[in-house]
């Protein structure tokens, strides 16, 4: 391509380096051509302020690039502007060709059968203005914050309104009324079964939690005047209505398995991976990169086995898995996951929560299971507790002969640094490549884990997904607001280097 001389040609040049991006093998070339992306789109913008490819992949370009604020409330005010009546006087305005050329495309529901794809394909028809906003919708919609929070509901709510073949948009949208006990709910997942046969058994089952969850089961023995009443009734403190919740059994499809979620939407896990089919954690990819087969791994607070079904997935039958987790209900789904996939070979499910020395601690249950905590005294807090065995990680690793541990995946509710003090030798002699939570919850912070983590040989990075890399940051002042942060000693910098990390 020779020097561009119009806005689309320049966001075509923009377009090519974020292909060499892709195909890139190292995070230093991957950087290098999002930088030079920009640059092109810029070059666009120069040539037409009003150019909306442009505009857009710029937005996601300066993400990539490390300026997420900045991007997010960029992108806020320019769909503020589309929706003004200079735009809507001029829907062409900004817009040239058949089809704008953007650098990201909205991710689908994995599970949607190629009938359902084909048929949204020739069947939504978008106008490239309509395409435009609603790939601008669904990327505010992807980047605000997790399906179940309400930032980004407003941005999925326009993306359904814009394409009605969007099954992401429409099923997240549903099951947010679903959850909210919104008779909309239970319309849109019947509207969802019907329109996307491939989707009818997911949705019947939201459909069905929402229900028995909202509406209880009737006990034949009251009179049908006062239970006619009670079903209208919301349980006290979202517990579940009636012990029927408890007999339903939840599945899908993930990392090849079949997963065993907890029958309640108000299970994080549960709502994320109906509504997406995908966990939103970026380190989902960087442990891809890293695990290889016959590695081995431990996931401290495993829940119902997100990172554990995945590190199953990348370390194979020749590598070995340790999912650690003290909430019952988690624990009944994880070895029901292991049952039903024959994965007792690789895959070790431990009861038990884990800490600085072996004792008996209290399990604090909250609404939803991944914010389940430990205390020490029970009478510390006001929440219902209930006794748990607590091990230390130095403990596991000497009773299973001291494996090398090539990665580590804590997930404590703001007890990392108890969990990292009882694993001292473990990570002393394995040195794995740690993944834990920066959260100031709990008596511990994420700053607290990267200083004591320092203190031991590591350097603590962010993972950033679009570049795929490992950006350095320093342990020993306020740490970025990254959920998750990870920890690499230089014994491994070699395994990193080989992912293309750093």
């Amino acid at each position: 391509m020779g020097i561009p001389t119009t806005a689309d040609e320049c966001n075509e040049l923009g377009i090519s380096h974020c292909l060499k991006a892709q195909q890139a093998k190292t995070s230093r070339e991957r950087r290098a051509a999002w930088a030079m992306a920009l640059a092109a789109w810029r070059q666009g913008l120069d040539l037409d302020p009003n150019h909306l490819p442009s505009q857009f992949n710029r937005l996601h370009a300066l993400l990539a690039l490390g300026s997420g604020y900045t991007a997010l409330q960029e992108g806020k005010e320019l769909l503020s502007r589309l929706l003004t009546q200079r735009y809507l006087e001029d829907p062409s305005l900004g817009l040239t060709g058949s089809q704008p050329r953007l650098a990201w495309d909205p991710p689908r529901l994995a599970s949607a059968s190629k009938k359902a794809r084909r048929s949204s394909k020739a069947t939504s028809r978008l106008g490239p203005r309509e395409r435009y906003l609603h790939t601008l919708a669904r990327w505010l919609a992807h980047h605000s914050g997790v399906v179940y929070r309400p930032e980004p509901l407003p941005y999925w709510r326009l993306a359904a309104a814009i394409d009605p073949e969007d099954l992401e948009a429409q099923m997240v949208v549903a099951m947010n009324a679903a959850a909210q006990a919104q008779p909309e709910g239970a319309f849109l997942l019947q509207k969802i079964a019907d329109h996307f046969p491939g989707q009818k058994d997911r949705a019947l089952q939201v459909l069905q939690l929402a229900l028995d969850r909202y509406i209880p089961r009737q006990d034949p023995s009251k009179a049908e005047s006062d239970s006619a009443e009670q079903e209208l009734e919301t349980p006290p403190n979202g517990a579940p209505a009636s012990d029927a919740v408890a007999e339903i059994e939840i599945w899908t499809q993930y990392e090849g398995y079949k997963l065993r979620l907890e029958p309640d939407l108000k299970s994080i896990v549960t709502f994320v991976l109906l509504a997406q089919d995908r966990w939103f954690e970026s380190e989902i990819e960087l442990c891809r990169q890293i695990l290889k087969p016959g590695m081995n791994a431990i996931d401290v607070g495993a829940n119902v086995g997100v990172y554990t079904f995945l590190f199953a997935r990348c370390v194979g039958e020749s590598g070995k898995v340790y999912a650690i987790e003290p909430t019952p209900g988690c624990l009944q789904c994880l070895r029901a996951t292991v049952a039903q996939n024959k994965l007792d070979q690789s895959v070790q499910v431990v009861e038990a929560a884990v800490g600085e020395e072996s004792r008996e601690v209290y399990l604090v249950c909250e609404g939803a299971s991944v914010f389940n905590r430990i205390v020490t005294d029970p009478m510390s807090v006001v929440e219902e507790t209930q006794p748990v065995q607590q091990i230390t990680l130095d403990e596991l690793w000497i009773s299973e002969s001291k494996p090398t541990i090539d990665l580590l995946k804590i997930d404590a509710e703001g007890a990392e640094v108890p969990v990292l003090k009882g694993g001292r030798k473990l990570i002393e002699t394995c040195t794995p490549l740690i993944l834990f939570e920066n959260q100031n919850v709990g008596q511990f912070s994420g700053l607290e884990s990267a200083k004591l983590l320092a203190e031991l040989g590591y350097l603590i990075y962010v993972y950033n997904p679009m570049i795929q890399d490992l950006s350095t940051v320093q342990a020993s002042v306020q740490l970025p607001t990254a959920l998750n942060l990870v920890a690499v000693h230089p014994n491994r910098f070699s395994l990193a280097s080989k992912a293309g990390l750093i």
